[in-house]
């Protein structure tokens, strides 16, 4: 009898064990802006609280007077009058109303 009470108990926690693994992978389904291209893949730049931002690449820059900065590589990334930054690839990173920046 306790043979079959502890098989029973063994093949429960099996079952809960894989109802478990089941329940923690999840479907990402990546919607495509427009059809026969890829997704747009959006990067941040966002605030460090202290006055700079972080960069998508981890890298912390100081924002100067007129809210441009200087990258890594010596580039300048200037901002514009409507608050978007202007990239020196060209590309405009616009402000996501939480004091940081989308940027393609």
């Amino acid at each position: 009898m306790r043979r079959v009470i502890a098989a029973a108990g063994m093949l429960s926690l099996a079952l809960l064990a894989t109802g478990c693994v089941q329940q923690s992978r999840q479907r990402v389904i990546v919607a495509s802006p427009e059809p026969g291209r890829g997704a747009a893949i959006t990067k941040r730049i966002t605030p460090d609280g202290v006055g700079g931002l972080f960069l998508p690449d981890g890298s912390r820059v100081e924002v100067d007077r007129a809210g441009g900065f200087t990258l890594p590589n010596g580039d300048y990334v200037r901002r514009d009058a409507s608050g978007a930054l202007n990239l020196p690839n060209g590309s405009r990173c616009l402000p996501d109303g939480q004091g940081g920046f989308g940027c393609p």
